[in-house]
């Protein structure tokens, strides 16, 4: 009992824990939401590690219970958004204008907040525009925001949730209730001049602005789909957001010249007043506002972990959701990583690699290290190769970023010619990135592994408390199963992984086994941007390296098209490899410039892909000498034999076509049908169904496509011969394990229902 009163005097001594506690309760009451629960668990386990920890490790979970009131207070804001249900709905809304944002490619970003809807976030780029603190009357359609339904798609609906905002929103007038005060008139006012500024400066970087805009302004409109998507898959994509380290660079040569001067009174006034500045003439976007707010919070503050606290409640004060993006949690936890990792990590390695060395190298693991919570968001690949090119873009964006402003002030006065500096650094940024996409090479750590190393790194951390000596057992024994699980996920891997991708109203199939990938179809040209790309880098393929079209149709050939403009693509294999009308007219269409004898392969009725030992890909029709003009009826049915499993692909075959196949007698029992042609009703006949007896048929189709597909004499048909139908209208991706014995088959959208 006395151990008990000692523990709660303890407790309540740390005044941090009666908002944290307060807040969780509050919040508890008001929900029944699982991760409620979580945050109660972690700030009871951390409290009773408050008290038998040491000062430092006081002083840090002091921080962090901090931190737990900034998440609490953000995500009863982001559970609590008033809201009705309506999709598509033309309403009227009265808003405050809370925020507009000038973005390089011309566009408006605005936030407004109504009573009634909450948080607004929508896009103009022309017609009347609202300034920040104006009341407005918008008349528009609201709808939910995008979600993703395959693998490595960006999540719009959950990014914006974060942000507070439940429904996108389309403006289709927007009315001034009231003007704004003249401050904020004032301020609108400077934006526009500054916005001009920056707009000048851009066109000083040439060809080079979309890269200089997301590097030195955290803009990152003029960058293209495949810019964002090559610095991300190599873990560089903070690159593109301006950060505190960006920050740091921009005002390296004040903060040299302050710590220079002798006069301590002005230096905190002068610096922030700079950071302010800046921040202004970059635009303000949410990573710069955070860089801002971070760098003045940490040079005014005694140290590094108190400016870190303190720009933590600023920005949650200032907008309660900045504690749920992700960028400001991850600038949180490598901060973390940089103040009591760097230190342990430059003990051991000043004396072997150099004090010079080290104090450039311990910085960026200790960072990485911060990071590994979020490594599972994220999808960021861990290893040498990965942690050098970081390493080296980093170094390279900083000095960039330190070269920026001079170079900037010298072109505008001088000539543009004295911009070389920062532009030639930043070319060298985008050429060490592109060279190194081509040998990237990591490896994914599970959540498990995860959790194992943190617990092993506050047992470094903490190895003097009583607390290290309590989890040290703990955290060996978890990351020994960590290992082990890990090493049963690679025994009990499946030997082949078909993904139908959901294309919409299209085709596009990813077979991988063996370290190989063949991709049939590609949907449509943007489907090959929207959605193949994402599919591609999220399993870590930077080079198809065989890519089937089966017919010269464009919901089948178009997406190829987009991945071979991108590099993903060497060459495609197809039935007809000819300049006829159609070939031609797509073409010129989408690669203008090139050949079709320069990019196309001929396949056809015999041959045979190997995609591992195991698992060929026959080519069943159609015959080279029957091939007349790439349409429908030219389709190539593929045939996938794993093992025991056979997946039948049959392009747009049409019924007439099905059955001249069936005459060939290549046909067999097939485990899984694609269905022909979107399950039009003239595809998938009953010859085919009793030829085949396929247990599983996937349809592909778009979400009320104007075709009406997937027809209903279709699926009468596929019902009568008692096959299973999943479509990605209702599952998205639809994934196919294959192991030597059996298969598994489950839809990204709804992972429960698998099929074996």
């Amino acid at each position: 009992m006395r151990r008990i009163k000692e523990l709660y005097a303890n407790l309540t001594k740390r005044t941090l824990l009666i908002p944290a506690m307060a807040g969780i309760v509050f919040v508890a009451l008001r929900t029944y939401l699982s991760f409620v629960f979580a945050v109660v668990t972690m700030s009871i386990l951390l409290s009773l590690i408050f008290c038998v920890c040491g000062k430092k490790g006081k002083q840090l979970l002091s921080f962090v219970l901090t931190f737990i009131v900034c998440l609490i207070l953000g995500a009863y804001f982001a559970i609590y958004i008033p809201h009705e249900d309506f999709t598509y709905t033309n309403v009227y809304a009265e808003c405050k204008v809370h925020s507009v944002r000038h973005t390089l490619d011309g566009n408006y970003k605005i936030r407004a907040y109504s009573y009634q809807y909450g948080f607004l976030e929508f896009s103009l780029s022309e017609g009347y525009v609202p300034q920040a603190g104006e009341e407005i009357l918008i008349q528009g359609a609201f709808y939910e925001p995008y979600t993703p339904r395959n693998p490595g798609q960006f999540d719009q609906k959950s990014y914006l949730k974060r942000r507070g905002v439940e429904y996108a929103v389309k403006a289709d007038k927007i009315t001034s209730i009231r003007e704004t005060n003249l401050l904020n008139r004032c301020i609108s006012y400077s934006d526009n001049v500054l916005y001009g500024l920056r707009s000048k400066i851009m066109l000083l970087y040439g060809e080079d602005a979309p890269l200089a805009a997301s590097v030195f302004m955290g803009d990152s409109s003029l960058a293209e789909d495949d810019l964002r998507t090559l610095y991300k898959r190599n873990g560089c994509s903070h690159l593109l957001a301006v950060s505190g380290t960006h920050f740091a660079g921009f005002l390296a040569l004040i903060t040299y010249m302050l710590n220079k001067g002798k006069k301590q009174r002005y230096k905190a006034l002068i610096y922030i007043f700079s950071c302010l500045v800046l921040a202004s003439f970059t635009g303000w976007s949410s990573s710069v506002t955070r860089a801002c707010v971070m760098c003045c919070a940490s040079y005014c503050s005694k140290d590094s972990l108190s400016g870190l606290c303190i720009a933590s409640l600023i920005m949650t004060v200032a907008d309660p959701y900045n504690a749920l993006s992700y960028g400001f949690l991850m600038t949180c936890s490598a901060s973390l990583g940089i103040m009591y990792i760097t230190p342990i990590l430059r003990k051991k390695a000043d004396k072997v690699i150099g004090k010079e060395l080290s104090g450039v190298l311990a910085p960026v693991i200790a960072s990485q290290a911060g990071m590994l919570p979020f490594i599972v968001i994220t999808s960021q690949k861990y290893g040498i190769i990965p942690l050098f090119v970081q390493l080296i873009t980093s170094f390279i964006a900083s000095l960039a970023c330190s070269y920026f402003v001079p170079s900037v002030l010298l072109a505008l006065i001088f000539g543009e010619v004295l911009i070389l500096p920062s532009r030639s650094l930043l070319e060298l940024l985008d050429l060490t990135i592109r060279t190194s996409d081509k040998y990237y090479f990591g490896f994914s750590l599970t959540g498990y592994v995860v959790v194992a190393i943190l617990i092993c790194i506050l047992v470094i951390l903490f190895r003097s408390s009583s607390f290290a000596e309590f989890m040290r057992l703990p955290a060996v024994i978890l990351l020994i199963l960590s290992i082990l699980s890990g090493m049963l996920d690679v025994i009990g891997a499946p030997e082949a992984k078909v993904v139908f991708i959901d294309v919409g109203q299209g085709d596009s199939c990813l077979i991988m086994s063996s370290g190989k990938s063949i991709l049939i179809d590609g949907g449509t040209f943007d489907a090959g941007k929207e959605d193949v790309a994402a599919v591609l880098d999220h399993y870590d393929i930077r080079n198809v390296d065989i890519a089937i079209a089966t017919h010269w149709d464009r919901d089948h050939l178009g997406g190829l098209l987009y991945l071979y403009s991108c590099g993903y693509i060497d060459k495609i294999y197809t039935s007809c490899v000819d300049n006829g009308p159609k070939q031609l007219e797509i073409m010129n269409e989408y690669l203008p410039d090139a050949d079709i004898e320069d990019i196309f392969l001929q396949l056809s009725e015999g041959d045979k892909v190997a995609v591992s030992e195991d698992c060929i890909l026959n080519v069943l029709y159609p015959r080279a000498d029957s091939i007349h003009t790439g349409e429908n009826e030219d389709s190539l049915v593929i045939d996938l034999k794993c093992f025991d499993i056979t997946v039948l692909l049959t392009g747009d075959l049409g019924i007439e076509q099905e059955e001249e196949l069936i005459l060939t007698e290549q046909l067999g029992k097939t485990d899984i049908l694609k269905a022909g042609h979107h399950g039009s009703g003239f595809s998938t006949g009953y010859g085919l169904l009793r030829e085949t007896s396929p247990d599983i048929a996937v349809i592909s189709a778009g979400v009320n496509n104007q075709y009406g597909h997937p027809s209903k004499e279709t699926l009468q048909r596929l019902e009568g011969s008692d096959v299973t139908v999943v479509s990605t209208q209702d599952m998205g991706a639809i994934t196919v394990l294959i192991y030597k014995d059996k298969y598994e088959i489950f839809g990204f959208l709804r992972n429960h229902d698998i099929l074996c």
